[in-house]
């Protein structure tokens, strides 16, 4: 497997995660079906302790291992790199035992504390996977450090098959137990899908473990070697705790904010009364209204993330290495490349989403009545204005902690946080808004975290941003496609019916937003060059006069 450039690296880890996410939606669809929106609550009752959980074992070190890895490979030092990540697979497995064991033991109170104690099931069935993850993220830091990302892209598609087909199977099998089961079989499908990514990372390392002890005999021909050298376990893992706990801290805020959410969002809702009655929500009415939130509208926000999520997990070794080497005109360039490619994914895809939120509702959960289809297509109207802050915080991140700034977008995470604890708190207590002062405060914490990072990054790097080739013509193509989209859609649904009018829609979008880039000259020839086989289209847009 060949080292790839970071563009290129980040556009086979955004197919990957493309496919996996289409996996996941295919996961969820029939899922519903199977254990309902009660159980869909329980389902992600389970992910917010897992998700925390997670984050501490296994988020910070992965990109610790990256960057670690990249660093001795910008000199040549395949042993050095190969002695991380021999250090980090034990670290990294040692945590995965104490957080599965910690979650297994306190199941009881953890699911209490959420306030249904059916999620007990759930808590249990998922508490091994925070091993083999922790595994897996070792092998995968390894092979991104080594800019090698076809090993992490097809564990991904592994990961939510066995999840997709394990999942619904289990789900079905148990359900006729109660609901609390069939939530319990889905999240167990999690678990098998991440030992079947493992066996598989395991058989490519297996596999490239030769040419890495080969490449591990040669001598390092640089002599500005850095201070690692000779460094012992004890070092390594002191290096590593430096890069990897304040990534780990910010990882975990927003995991743990929705932890809190998972707490305070079902309890708010229990202690107010509706816009028509005095009498409070149940305890099923409100666990339905958070699985409306977190379960269906959510994870669809997590979609256009996908190239984001990629370009941020490439460009950490990329950047790693240039700053390695002192090529700071190199870290600039890299970084308003990433920037540039976030903005031009992210405003389309959230104001899209926004415009035909409740069309797709509609037809991706077809099981949900009219009253839940409607609310959750508000839930995820609102939160579509989120997406354009998610995707920049993510790429932001990668850029600062490729430049060993990783404690700066912690901070501005916490503050966006904060404000999200206060916003949500405050308007789900809100008869007449209740769940959806959930979704207003995550877009508070996105906007104002991304905003706070950007900043950061253009101070730290140096990155010039023209504010017109990158907000104002980009937000002037968004309108046009907006308002094209919702003309397109209000004009054919009558027509052709709900399924085919969303997508014609959206592919109407895709089309009015890159012909108006085009048209204004947001895109130019050298920019398909970054993109495999970008050359040639760009020399063909570039002789037709599509191009400038």
């Amino acid at each position: 497997m060949r080292k790839r450039s970071f563009i290129e690296g980040a556009a086979l880890l955004a197919f990957a995660g493309l496919l996996a996410k289409v996996l996941g939606a295919i996961f969820r669809i029939p899922l519903t079906y199977i254990i309902g929106a009660e159980g869909m609550g329980l389902y992600q009752m389970a992910y917010p302790i897992y998700s925390f959980l997670l984050i501490i074992s296994s988020a910070g070190l992965p990109v610790a291992i990256s960057k670690m890895v990249s660093e001795r490979m910008a000199y040549g030092d395949y042993f050095g790199a190969h002695r991380v990540f021999r250090v980090s697979l034990t670290l990294l497995a040692c945590l995965g035992i104490i957080t599965s064991t910690l979650l297994i033991a306190f199941n009881g109170m953890v699911s209490t504390a959420l306030g249904n104690p059916k999620a007990i099931y759930s808590i249990i069935a998922i508490a091994p996977g925070l091993f083999f993850v922790s595994v897996l993220s070792a092998f995968r830091g390894y092979f991104q450090g080594m800019q090698m990302m076809s090993p992490t892209a097809l564990s991904q598609i592994v990961e939510q098959s066995g999840k997709l087909f394990m999942g619904l199977l289990l789900a079905w099998l148990f359900v006729d137990r109660g609901i609390e089961f069939g939530a319990a079989g889905a999240v167990l499908g999690v678990t098998l899908g991440e030992i079947a990514a493992l066996a598989l990372l395991l058989g490519i390392y297996r596999r490239e473990k030769k040419n890495f002890g080969e490449k591990g005999r040669e001598k390092v021909v640089k002599r500005n070697l850095r201070a690692w050298d000779g460094q012992s376990d004890g070092e390594i893992i002191k290096k590593l705790a430096s890069i990897a706990v304040p990534v780990t801290i910010g990882a975990s805020l927003m995991p743990l904010v929705g932890l809190i959410d998972s707490v305070m969002v079902v309890n708010r809702l229990m202690s107010i009364g509706r816009a028509d009655s005095v009498i409070s929500y149940t305890v099923e009415e409100a666990t339905s209204l958070y699985g409306l939130l977190t379960a269906y509208a959510n994870p669809l926000i997590n979609f256009p993330a996908i190239l984001t999520v990629a370009l941020a997990m490439s460009i950490v070794p990329s950047i790693s290495e240039s700053c390695a080497l002192g090529h700071q005109k190199a870290v600039a360039h890299k970084a308003a490349i990433a920037i540039r490619l976030t903005l031009l994914v992210g405003l389309p895809a959230g104001v899209g989403m926004s415009v035909l939120a409740h069309p797709i509702i509609r037809l991706l959960y077809r099981a949900l009545d009219d009253g839940q289809a409607a609310l959750a297509g508000n839930l995820l109207s609102v939160l579509s204005f989120g997406v354009v802050f998610l995707t920049l915080i993510q790429t932001l991140t990668g850029i600062l902690q490729g430049v060993n700034r990783a404690s700066v977008p912690v901070k501005n995470l916490a503050v966006g946080a904060m404000f999200k604890v206060v916003t949500t708190y405050t308007l789900t207590g809100i008869p007449r808004i209740n769940v959806l002062g959930a979704a207003v405060g995550t877009v508070v914490c996105y906007a104002i975290a991304s905003l706070l990072d950007f900043s950061a990054v253009v101070r730290y790097t140096n990155t010039f941003v023209s504010f017109s080739n990158f907000v104002v013509k980009p937000i002037v193509a968004v309108a046009i496609m907006a308002t094209a989209v919702s003309i397109c859609y209000k004009a054919l649904e009558s027509v052709v019916g709900l399924t085919l009018a969303t997508m014609l829609s959206i592919i109407v979008g895709v089309l009015i937003y890159g012909l108006a880039l085009l048209a204004m000259g947001i895109v130019e020839k050298n920019d398909f060059r970054f993109l495999p086989g970008g050359d040639k289209l760009g020399r063909v847009l570039y002789q037709f006069r599509i191009l400038r």
